[in-house]
């Protein structure tokens, strides 16, 4: 299985619990936000953050994918 890895921004304060089940995500605090860095194994597991962080009310502001891991 191909792991691709995933920067992602968002609008907001990100409780660390959100990110309980996404081993090896790491945040860092931007103006006004913040960026997650994760590996993901595949697309329902980046559907998956996504919609949590909706479900939490932040305000996406952008999704990259890096270059494969």
């Amino acid at each position: 299985m191909s792991r691709s890895a995933y920067e992602i921004r968002a609008v907001g304060d990100v409780p660390s619990e959100l990110l309980d089940d996404f081993e090896g995500a790491t945040v860092s605090i931007d103006p006004g936000g913040f960026t997650i860095h994760v590996v993901l194994g595949d697309d329902a597991e980046l559907h998956g953050l996504l919609a949590a962080l909706s479900r939490q009310g932040f305000a996406l502001v952008d999704v990259r994918r890096e270059p494969d891991v």
